[in-house]
């Protein structure tokens, strides 16, 4: 796959924007969570789809879904990861000890 087309990077775009509302709904309840936020997050992740079903109607329904799910799975690693394994995996002293 060409990792720099366009329409690779609208699919990261809207599968962390989907990731982005699924764990704004985990906020529901509380303090954090604002409906008018989410519902600018779903906009513009409505608008991100529209733009990238523009940019790559000749790829193959079935090609697009299996990108997308493959990505989806990648974002869903991270998001479903406890906050303490993501900052180990991330860690990465400023200064040396």
């Amino acid at each position: 796959m060409g990792e720099n087309k366009p329409e690779y990077s609208l699919i990261k775009l809207v599968v962390c924007m989907q990731a982005t509302l699924e764990l704004f709904d985990e906020l529901k309840g509380t303090s954090a969570y604002k409906h008018n936020l989410k519902r600018l997050v779903n906009q513009t992740n409505q608008q991100v789809e529209r733009e990238l079903n523009n940019i790559y109607p000749y790829i193959d329904d079935n090609q697009k879904e299996e990108t997308f799910m493959s990505i989806e799975r990648a974002v869903n690693e991270i998001v479903n990861t406890p906050i303490e394994e993501l900052f180990e995996k991330g860690y990465k002293p400023l200064t040396d000890v």
